[in-house]
């Protein structure tokens, strides 16, 4: 289960309403990152390619897979105002993103 912290730049909101905001958003993306493909709305499962059949070492694959990554986050999270997504790590079958 994923346990990093999420940080996202949110609409402008007033005191508790956006820690409320905060919370509900990051809540939602863990819940979107931790469950299985059948669970998935299909466009994330067929829109998102798997990372383990391409060469990890290419860096313009990178680039181009944190880009469709942010794409698709705030497309299904339309409460997230700004997102940027780098790549920490990338191995044969893992990738290590920070939000």
């Amino acid at each position: 289960m994923m346990r990093q912290s999420l940080q996202a730049v949110l609409p402008e909101i007033s005191g508790n309403k956006t820690s409320l905001l905060r919370k509900s958003v990051c809540s939602d993306l863990l819940t979107l990152f931790n469950s299985p493909h059948s669970a998935l709305p299909s466009l994330l499962v067929s829109g998102m390619p798997e990372w383990q059949v391409h060469n990890p070492s290419d860096k313009h694959l990178q680039s181009w897979y944190c880009r469709q990554l942010r794409s698709a986050l705030l497309f299904h999270e339309p409460r997230i105002a700004a997102l940027q997504v780098n790549l920490k790590e990338a191995y044969c079958h893992t990738l290590a993103i920070s939000l």
